[in-house]
């Protein structure tokens, strides 16, 4: 074989072998930028639901310190007046990626603003809604912070209290039981 046709299919290999590892660079760039930028939009998305959870956790504990300064019950029309803030707060609850803090503002939602009993049943500590309600969206608020700032979950009273009576109470519902 002819040095020059050597030196043409060497050419040739180094080419295809250069182009084959340019194109599987392009390849793995694009699915590590893809992967990046779907944690990140998770990550926006994330933040901007604990904005959300915090604004309307202040907004319980306000309108349950304003219902309390004007000596009204906590049932009756509590219900009607804090259910938007509490469906706001679930909404925003589902686009958390932590998993624990979901159940814990979950739970929240269902035993702090609506069987304030139950909660105090299982904490062992009998107070007044209010401060319950209080005490519940302060330590939520706390843990948003520790989220936002990646931190693990600080311990808590009255969400993991809340977090073990509503596992306790799916898991005794039935497969056809409504929550």
């Amino acid at each position: 074989m002819p040095t020059e046709v050597l030196v043409g299919v060497i050419g040739l290999g180094g080419a295809v072998v250069g182009a084959l590892a340019a194109f599987l660079g392009v390849v793995y760039q694009q699915r590590h930028q893809a992967k990046l930028a779907a944690k990140q939009r998770l990550t926006d998305l994330s933040t901007a639901a604990v904005d959300v959870l915090m604004v309307e956790l202040e907004a319980v504990r306000r309108l349950a310190w304003t219902r309390a300064a004007r000596d009204h019950p906590m049932r009756g029309t509590w219900i009607a007046e804090v259910a938007p803030h509490v469906d706001a707060i679930r909404l925003a609850a589902l686009r958390l990626t932590d998993r624990e803090l979901r159940e814990m503002i979950e739970a929240a939602c269902v035993y702090t603003f609506g069987d304030e009993e139950t909660l105090q049943e299982a904490v062992g500590l009998h107070m007044a809604p209010i401060v319950v309600m209080s005490a519940s969206t302060g330590e939520a608020q706390k843990c948003l912070g520790y989220y936002l700032r990646q931190e693990p979950t600080p311990e808590t009273i009255y969400l993991a209290a809340a977090r073990r009576t509503y596992r306790a109470s799916i898991t005794t519902l039935g497969p056809g039981d409504p929550l």
